[in-house]
């Protein structure tokens, strides 16, 4: 999945080897615009060879040992940023794993790793409304729920998502118990590559209880993009 992510993003910013080779050295930028956008893709493509260096060589090198490969994605970044390109990601899923950082009635917020998808870092708030209550199960029930969920993804910048469902309490009601969560989520903005991104997808979480209430307690989830479109 990963190797197949890498794939369709530079996809978008990949010119045919012979058009590289037509092509002259770009200018020394002369505007605070084209300042800016060379910048950017180099912050851009800084990121894509951290992430698989290897792959990143031959997506984007056309000498004999591929040492012209973050010359040429810059290249192709800085005109996709002329353009005004997007390319729409499909079936993208980031797995997150950390603990439960505060829980107060009705309130849950968490923090962890993310692994998948480039990696990084969420933070994540959500909000139970207990007046809505349902039963799930003897002396346990489901709530309606809504959260904001902030991935950080090195060298890329931020992605912040507004989820939507219901969580629901594994076993009867207490002041410690497992809880799951599952619904859906738009992304709502973004920094860095994300600025402006747009995309939807479906959620789910499990959270364990901690030493004495949910806090401290494991946290994992699945991020399930159908789509991400981001603006080069």
């Amino acid at each position: 999945m990963r190797k197949i992510t890498f794939l369709l993003l530079v996809a978008a910013l990949t010119i045919p080897a012979a058009s590289f080779a037509k092509t002259p050295p770009p200018k020394k930028p002369s505007s605070a615009r084209q300042q800016l956008i060379a910048k950017n893709s180099a912050k851009f493509c800084k990121a894509l060879m951290a992430s698989n260096l290897s792959l990143f060589k031959r997506t984007f090198g056309t000498n004999v040992n591929h040492s012209n490969a973050y010359g040429k994605c810059v290249s192709a970044h800085a005109r996709a940023k002329h353009t005004t390109r997007t390319i729409t990601l499909h079936n993208i899923t980031l797995n997150g794993a950390g603990t439960v950082a505060s829980a107060g009635v009705g309130t849950q917020t968490a923090s962890g790793k993310i692994t998948g998808f480039l990696g990084g870092t969420f933070s994540s708030t959500f909000t139970f409304d207990l007046t809505q209550a349902t039963p799930n199960g003897p002396s346990s029930f489901c709530y309606p729920a809504t959260g904001t969920v902030t991935a950080t993804l090195p060298g890329l910048g931020t992605l912040t998502k507004q989820e939507t469902g219901k969580v629901c309490e594994v076993g009867p009601t207490g002041a410690n118990v497992p809880h799951t969560f599952n619904g859906t989520f738009t992304v709502a903005g973004g920094t860095g590559v994300f600025t402006n991104a747009t995309g939807a997808g479906t959620a789910a979480f499990s959270q364990q209880p901690g030493p004495t209430t949910d806090k401290g307690g494991t946290f994992s989830c699945t991020e399930s993009f159908a789509t991400l479109t981001i603006h080069l």
